[in-house]
Formats: C-alpha cells, sequence, structure tokens
C-alpha cells in the first residue's frame, strides 16, 4: 500500500492522490465524468476541501424493495462514488428516505460495501426500537435517526422527546423534514427547542417562498439555532424554491441568514439522486448545486467549517 496523506481524521490513499484530484493546496478537484442522475459531465468551478462530506444523499437498491413500495429509481453505491468523484467529495452520509420506512437493509448494506470510514447513516426508526436495535445500528456506523412530520408515521411529542434521549445517549442527532406548502413544523417548535440531542432540520426546513427569511418556519429555524446546539442543512433547493432552475436565485437570502446565524453548525447536502426533482422532470447538475455553496458562502473557510469541521463533530466524532 502506498503513502496516505491525513487531513485531520480523514486518510487519503496514495491512489487518490495519485488520480490527479488532489490539488497542491490540499484542494480536491473533481473530475470531468458523467454520473448518474445528474446533468452535464464537468466538475464544479469551485475545489472542495481535502476530507468534504456531502451530508445528504440516498442510495436506492432494488434489491431491498419492499411490496407495495412506491418506485424509485435504481440508484446504487456504485452510482453515488461517480457523482461523489465528479464533485471532488470525500465522505458522505446516507439518510435514509421514506419509501423504505423503518427498515435499514439497504443502509446497512451501503454502509458495510463503503465503510465507516467513507460513509455514515441516518436511519428512520419508530419509538419503539430496542435498545439492541440502536446498538446494532451504531455498531454499523448509524449515527442520527430521520423523523417526517407531513407524511408516514409521525411520532407524539412525548415519544419524540424520548427518542431524542436516546439519541443523545449515544451522541446522535435528529434529522427533521417538513412539507411543502404547509409549514407542519411550528406545532413542534417548543419540543425541537427543549430536545436532548441536536436537531438538524432538513431541506432549509421547507422554508416557504416568497416570504423566504420572513416566513414562520425560517423565523422557527433561527431560534433553533440561537440555541447553540441545533443545526440547518442546506439541501434540496428544488424542494422551496419558487424560481426554479438552473440558479434556485430566491433561496440565496435564506441560505446566507442561516449560515451566518451558525457558521459552526451548518451542513450541506447533495440530495442525490434527487428524486422529487427527478419525478418532476428536473435533473439538476450536481456541479452547480456543489458551486451554489460558494455563491452563499464565498469565505473558502467558512466553507471548510460546512463540508468538513461541522459534519465531522457529527458524523465521526
Amino acid at each position: 500500500m502506498g503513502a496516505v496523506l491525513y487531513i485531520g481524521e480523514f486518510a487519503m490513499s496514495a491512489t487518490e492522490q495519485e488520480s490527479g484530484v488532489l490539488g497542491a493546496t490540499g484542494l480536491v478537484h473533481g473530475m470531468a465524468l458523467t454520473a448518474p442522475y445528474s446533468s452535464g459531465d464537468q466538475p464544479p468551478k469551485t475545489p472542495a476541501p481535502a476530507g468534504a462530506i456531502d451530508c445528504h444523499h440516498h442510495i436506492f437498491d432494488a434489491r431491498f424493495r419492499r411490496p407495495g413500495q412506491a418506485q424509485v429509481p435504481q440508484a446504487t453505491v456504485e452510482d453515488y462514488r461517480l457523482f461523489k468523484q465528479r464533485l471532488g467529495l470525500s465522505r458522505s452520509v446516507f439518510v435514509a428516505s421514506s419509501n423504505y420506512e423503518n427498515d435499514p437493509a439497504c443502509l446497512l448494506d451501503a454502509l458495510a460495501r463503503e465503510g465507516t470510514d467513507r460513509m455514515r447513516g441516518v436511519a428512520i426508526l419508530y419509538p419503539e426500537v430496542t435498545e439492541s436495535e440502536l446498538d446494532r445500528l451504531h455498531a454499523a456506523g448509524v449515527r442520527g435517526i430521520r423523523i417526517y412530520f407531513g407524511k408516514g408515521r409521525v411520532p407524539s411529542t412525548e415519544e419524540f422527546s424520548s427518542l431524542s434521549r436516546r439519541a443523545a445517549d449515544r451522541n446522535w442527532s435528529i434529522n427533521i423534514v417538513g412539507k411543502r406548502d404547509d409549514e407542519v413544523l411550528l406545532d413542534w417548535q417548543q419540543v425541537f427547542l427543549e430536545a436532548a440531542c441536536p436537531i438538524i432540520v432538513d431541506h432549509f426546513g421547507w422554508s416557504p417562498q416568497p416570504a423566504g427569511p420572513a416566513s414562520a418556519t425560517a423565523q422557527m429555524i433561527l431560534r433553533m439555532l440561537d440555541t447553540g446546539k441545533h443545526y440547518v442543512k442546506l439541501s434540496g433547493v428544488y424542494l422551496s424554491s419558487a424560481a426554479g432552475p438552473p440558479d434556485y436565485p430566491d433561496l440565496d437570502m435564506l441560505a446566507s441568514i442561516f449560515w451566518q446565524a451558525a457558521p459552526d453548525r451548518t451542513i450541506w447536502g447533495s440530495d442525490w439522486p434527487h428524486p422529487i426533482a427527478m419525478k418532476n422532470g428536473i435533473t439538476p447538475n450536481g456541479a452547480d448545486l456543489f458551486d451554489m455553496l460558494a455563491r452563499w458562502v464565498p469565505d473558502a473557510q467558512a466553507r471548510r467549517k460546512i463540508l468538513v469541521d461541522n459534519p465531522e463533530r457529527l458524523y465521526w466524532s
């Protein structure tokens, strides 16, 4: 085995260095290639810091499809590796989606194949999950729970608080998912503020447009960030934007306000393979999605926090 370059706790192998991705400055330049579920074939204009983490993507594998499950694209671990290579990313967080409900088989398979140095996981779990199952998931590389508030099984306030305590016991976080055109998270504000573990607000909280920063949801997220404990995820621009592709400019101010409110508790995710966008006939350009972060966060050191330091604290500490 060749030499290994260490960036913090992350090791980049000699094979990766010889690929020409790692530049002399320690920045990682993406590669020109075609990746499934992403238009274009050019890398981002913005290089990534070594060890950069995509904090929100999915894997869909027909081997784990359940009877009656909604049809989803076949988007495998191998497909995602190409996408990650195109963007110059080093690690990732596989966030479970609702189509598998609380069945972790696809998630556990991906974690085993990638290894926990490369990938961590966030699972959909129900309140009755056993301690032994939580232990099993932790050993496999799971570091968080995902809860939808606009569909599926929504816990009671007592159940949510209990899950947050159980997550805190393992140094996990909880990802919360809202709903478009219905600010369902607002009823849970006090529960979120009092949660025992960090709460991560997925997809800008689905803050409605055109209100954006003035919306009740965005104001709630800012109150959560003000606690010094909770996080916001800049992901899924096509979910909240009313302006639409290719630039989604109506989210610029919202992204700027969020990260400036909490530069140490903001993270970024690609949402690959962009299932809702694809369902609506949009194939996002992954390089453009990554370059949006530089538009929102011009300072390279702040972007390093968002792409490396903050997710490392959440998922690899």
